[in-house]
């Protein structure tokens, strides 16, 4: 858990952090902090292939999920001021099993495109765009 901290502290220095191994890997906005959780760099429920197919960032595989995973979160940390939630679409992504998720890529992609998953994932592509050096060397820190 330590280098998931250092990597996200020399993102975003000001960012509270809190380890939870009862939570999932999220930003509270409530608490204005990233928590790590115990799913940290599970199945990625088709974040990859959104990256890829939908954001149309075809290098999205040079990077770990593990730095993919940081970075998004950080971005929700950085738009959570202009980026809106869809509650709807939650309600019906949330209605759905882990199982069956994996297997929808049209569910996938209505949670992905929220406005807010959206912007804090546009926000992560922009951060790796303008910082390549450093990029390579946290995505080697988080492996």
């Amino acid at each position: 858990m330590f280098r998931y901290i250092i990597a996200t502290k020399i993102v975003a220095p000001r960012l509270k952090i809190r380890y939870d191994d009862n939570e999932q890997t999220c930003y509270d906005c409530n608490e204005e902090c990233l928590i790590i959780g115990n799913d940290f760099c599970g199945d990625d429920c088709g974040f990859m292939r959104h990256l890829r197919e939908v954001h149309g960032y075809t290098d999205a595989d040079r990077y770990s999920l593990a730095l993919w995973t940081l970075l998004h979160e950080i971005g929700h940390y950085n738009t959570i001021d202009y980026a809106e939630d869809d509650l709807i679409a939650r309600a019906i992504c949330g209605l759905a099993s882990r199982e069956e998720a994996l297997k929808d890529l049209k569910l996938q992609d209505i949670y992905f495109n929220i406005e807010n998953e959206w912007e804090a994932t546009e926000w992560a592509i922009e951060w790796i765009n303008s910082h390549k050096r450093i990029t390579k060397i946290l995505n080697w820190i988080v492996r």
